[in-house]
C-alpha cells in the first residue's frame, strides 16, 4: 500500500498537506479537493450514521479520513469546529484491514499531534503549518514509498 497524499482540512480549506506521489495527470486545486472531501463527509453524515464511514473508494484510489474537533482563536461561536485528517492511498484488494489497523491509527496520531501544537491558536494563518509537513512524513515513514523505492534502499 502506498500513501499518495495526506492532509488536514478546517472549514473546508486545506491547512496543511503533503503529496508524495501524483494522483492525477493534471494539477488539482487544493481548495477544490478540500471542498470535495468535506462534501463527502457531510453526505456520509446525512445519509448514514456518524462515524460509520471511514473511507471512500474510487477506481484507483481510496480516501480515508477521520473527523475530530478543534478550538480556534478566531472562532466567533466559542465551540470546537470540525477538523478532518485524510489520506489518499492506492486501491488494493483486502484494504479494509489495512485501513483499520494502519491508516486510521496514523490519521489519529497526526490529528493528536496537530491539536497538541495548534489548539486554541488562530488557524487562518496558513504559513504556520508548513513545518507540520515533517511530522506527517515522519508518521507515515515507509508507507509513502513505492515498492521500487523500498527495494532500492536495502539493495543499492
Amino acid at each position: 500500500m502506498v500513501i499518495r497524499e495526506c492532509g488536514i482540512l478546517f472549514r473546508g480549506f486545506t491547512l496543511v498537506y503533503e503529496s508524495y506521489h501524483k494522483t492525477a495527470g493534471e494539477e488539482i486545486d487544493n481548495d477544490l479537493r478540500s471542498g470535495l472531501i468535506t462534501a463527502f463527509l457531510a453526505f456520509a453524515k446525512t445519509a448514514f450514521a456518524k462515524n460509520l464511514v471511514e473511507y471512500f473508494e474510487m477506481n484507483k484510489f481510496i480516501i480515508a479520513f477521520i473527523e475530530d474537533k478543534i478550538m480556534s482563536r478566531d472562532n466567533s461561536t466559542e465551540e470546537p469546529e470540525v477538523l478532518i485528517t485524510y489520506a489518499i492511498l492506492d486501491k488494493e484488494k483486502k484494504i479494509d484491514k489495512y485501513i483499520s489497523k494502519v491508516v486510521i491509527p496514523r490519521l489519529e496520531e497526526i490529528t493528536k499531534k496537530f491539536k497538541a501544537k495548534y489548539e486554541g491558536k488562530t488557524l487562518s494563518e496558513m504559513s504556520q503549518f508548513i513545518i507540520f509537513k515533517d511530522v506527517i512524513k515522519d508518521i507515515w515513514k515507509e508507507d509513502i514509498k513505492t515498492v521500487d523505492q523500498r527495494l532500492k534502499g536495502p539493495l543499492f
